[in-house]
């Protein structure tokens, strides 16, 4: 036997194997952007969630297989449990989807009173800080299930009155705590993103090009689509570091 007919034959060979594996990746529904990242993500929020949770579920379906379930509550969070009862919400959401990822933004409407077995606890009362950041760490552990699920938590933009801002600026540290208590969980940094210079509301960011996008709604507080299609592209590159999305 000639020495290119071996050489045809072996490399004919190792073409059928490497068919042969990536029709077994294809029939278990897999693809390499699947297979190295996650695959059933939960999101969740409050009215800051509301634009983000669309642009997320448009651009975390561009990777073959991979499920979002969204639920957010305009006017909510975790100091009025007695409006929208997240930490029940939240526990029902997880057995019911079963996620492997949770991305959660809320807090925006967090720095009032909070009804507790003790009584009414005000923002400047001693206990205020330490009973929100219980409900905080609650929630982050009924999100991760036992560690079983990585928790992506944002933090609050820079905001465009300066009370919401002080307001921003006590929640985000707690945030940032309970996520460092936790393996499974990140404190996912929005204000470098959002704003031209953190601590500094801004409307617009400048593009790698220098070109100015607004990435904030007619409110200021709310992100727009732009700013929403931006957060989600670069939280997946954080949830999908290794991998391409799916042509469009």
């Amino acid at each position: 036997m000639g020495d290119e007919l071996k050489v045809g034959l072996r490399m004919n060979r190792i073409q059928s194997v490497r068919r042969g594996a990536l029709g077994m990746l294809l029939a278990c529904g897999l693809t390499t952007a699947a297979a190295d990242g996650p695959r059933r993500i939960l999101i969740l929020g409050d009215s800051m969630m509301r634009g983000p949770a669309h642009s997320f579920e448009l651009e975390f379906s561009k990777r073959e297989g991979v499920e979002t379930r969204p639920f957010t509550s305009l006017g909510s969070g975790l100091a009025r449990l007695d409006v929208v009862d997240w930490l029940g919400r939240i526990r029902q959401l997880v057995s019911t989807f079963n996620p492997d990822t949770a991305v959660m933004f809320i807090g925006a409407n967090d720095l009032q009173p909070m009804r507790t077995n003790r009584g009414v606890i005000r923002p400047e009362d001693a206990g205020w800080e330490e009973e929100y950041a219980r409900r905080v760490g609650e929630a982050m552990d009924l999100l991760g299930d036992g560690g079983g699920v990585r928790v992506y938590w944002l933090e609050l933009p820079d905001m465009p009155n300066p009370e919401i801002q002080k307001s921003a600026d006590i929640i985000n540290p707690i945030f940032e705590r309970e996520a460092a208590k936790r393996e499974f969980a990140t404190f996912y940094r929005t204000r470098p993103l959002l704003s031209r210079k953190v601590g500094t509301f801004s409307r617009y960011v400048h593009l790698p090009n220098g070109m100015p996008l607004k990435v904030r709604d007619t409110d200021g507080m709310h992100l727009n689509r732009n700013g929403s299609d931006l957060l989600a592209r670069n939280l997946a590159a954080t949830l999908w570091p290794m991998s391409s999305p799916a042509p469009e």
